[in-house]
């Protein structure tokens, strides 16, 4: 049996090494007698890989959460920013109750998630002025996931939301299209993004899950025994890949200022003011999740 597994980053990405890490533990367990592909790079949206998954054409998707809360609005509820203590309260959540039944209501839309893996803290950059305060982004071209907590989050801040998949950001960097974007260290250092942004303030706006997720039937149709296979490489494979982007985040960092990157720290911008803005998107959308909210801040 081929298991085929797909995601948008580079080779060099963390989704990568957490997805080599998934295959070398598979086909060890297997015998061999499964073998694992993963297709990096894909010229594809986040809500066009997860489709890619429901439908079969992938297996195994590795995406961030964003996309999927088209299909459950539940999940969404992960978007919300600076709703995350650390990383620590994040695993809590996620490896719990809390994320067990999000998970629950992926497998009504045909989806089987496998593991909660991680993309990381957000932050933002930017090719022409460094942010230092959510002022700074006033007016700014700017590109972000298509979510509405994501675009009411920025629409507060004030930029110009530009619609752009991720596979064509870094050339729509490249041609100011849009002149700022926000994503964890661990995709903006490994997709070369430092080319073209000259700024990153370390806002850590949102903690972004990954979705580490499987077709449905497939996983089915599998065997008692090679569905426990499968789950156990998952989990190992998510545990690699969070303690992969927890030891990367600083050489990332360094990375980053040694290709020329001004780098604005926690220190460095008005973070309260970040924070205290972002509490309107709470105003606006968070009525609908605040049972699950209150239980998120609880654990």
């Amino acid at each position: 049996m081929i298991i085929t597994v797909g995601h948008l980053n580079p080779v060099d990405s963390p989704y990568q090494r957490g997805a080599q890490m998934f295959k070398k533990v598979l086909e060890k367990s297997t015998g061999g007698q499964t073998k694992v592909r993963i297709l990096p790079k894909l010229n594809l949206s986040g809500s066009q890989l997860i489709q890619a998954v429901r439908e079969g054409k992938l297996d195994i998707g590795i995406t961030a959460s964003g996309p999927i809360g088209e299909l459950v609005p539940e999940a969404n509820v992960f978007d919300f920013p600076y709703l995350f203590r650390s990383r620590q309260h994040a695993y809590r959540v996620l490896d719990g109750e809390i994320g067990n039944s999000v998970n629950r209501k992926m497998e009504r839309v045909g989806l089987k998630n496998l593991a909660w893996w991680e993309n990381g803290f957000r932050h933002i950059t930017t090719a022409t002025k460094p942010i230092r305060k959510p002022s700074d982004l006033k007016g700014l071209k700017f590109r972000t996931l298509d979510s509405e907590i994501y675009e009411t989050l920025f629409r507060i801040w004030g930029t110009r939301l530009v619609s752009i998949p991720f596979s064509g950001l870094y050339q729509a960097l490249k041609n100011r299209t849009v002149e700022g974007e926000e994503n964890p260290l661990g995709i903006i250092v490994p997709n070369r993004f430092y080319e073209v942004q000259h700024y990153l303030s370390l806002t850590s706006h949102v903690y972004s899950p990954a979705l580490f997720v499987m077709n449905k039937r497939k996983f089915d149709g599998l065997s008692k025994m090679m569905k426990q296979k499968i789950l156990h490489a998952s989990k190992i494979s998510r545990d690699f890949e969070r303690h992969y982007l927890i030891k990367h985040d600083p050489i990332y960092l360094q990375i980053a200022r040694k290709h020329g990157m001004r780098i604005l720290t926690k220190k460095e911008i008005d973070y309260a003011a970040f924070v205290r803005t972002s509490r309107k998107v709470y105003a606006l959308l968070g009525k609908p999740y605040a049972n699950i909210l209150r239980r998120i801040r609880s654990t």
